[in-house]
């Protein structure tokens, strides 16, 4: 008796970085549609086709995979804010075109306010001196902070606290928009805002 194969789908064989590219995909997937407290490593698992131990092979904690989560969004954010406005490294920058990017960094924020909220709770929780995010999101200030004084350096002589104020005034604005369910238009009132700072 010839014994034919089996059928069904075939499962993908991924690499390693593959493998921990698809499941930092449903990861946002799952927290748009759950929330941040719906992000469970069992249940990650079980929307990835893996088990929890085949899971945690790629990221060994929900901690590890929250950190992994936070990187992946700010560097989508990163490639798409300098494709779309055509940066370049070193560019001088007029006031109404930071204006412009600090803007954008706004819009594109509207668009994902279910990662935005992952992120203002573990940078909230990060307050504590022993949390597992502190260092990540003291390093990533450092980052913006840098980011943002070298865009209103060209027009201001107090370019590092222009660039504070910019930065409490953004994680003000959205954390405001957030308790409002988004209730407000974001994008209007961090212009309105803006303008004000750097006029």
């Amino acid at each position: 008796m010839v014994t034919l194969p089996a059928t069904g789908p075939e499962r993908v064989r991924m690499s390693g970085d593959e493998r921990r590219a698809a499941i930092l995909e449903q990861a946002i997937w799952l927290v748009s549609e759950q929330g941040f407290s719906g992000l469970t490593v069992n249940l990650l698992a079980r929307r990835c086709g893996l088990t929890t131990a085949g899971l945690l092979h790629h990221f060994e904690s929900k901690e590890a995979l929250i950190l992994a989560l936070l990187d992946e969004r700010d560097r989508r954010d990163r490639t798409a804010l300098v494709e779309a406005l055509g940066l370049t490294r070193g560019q001088e920058l007029s006031r109404s075109e930071a204006l412009a990017i600090l803007t954008a960094i706004v819009a594109r924020n509207v668009g994902q306010p279910h990662l935005v909220r992952l992120n203002a709770m573990v940078r909230a929780e990060a307050l504590v001196p022993d949390h597992f995010a502190r260092e990540y999101f003291k390093l990533r200030e450092i980052r913006v902070h840098a980011l943002f004084a070298d865009l209103v350096r060209p027009f201001t002589a107090e370019a590092e606290s222009t660039a504070m104020e910019l930065m409490a005034m953004m994680h003000g604005l959205e954390a405001q928009w957030l308790r409002e369910s988004c209730g407000f238009d974001l994008v209007a009132a961090w212009t309105k805002a803006a303008q004000k700072l750097l006029k």
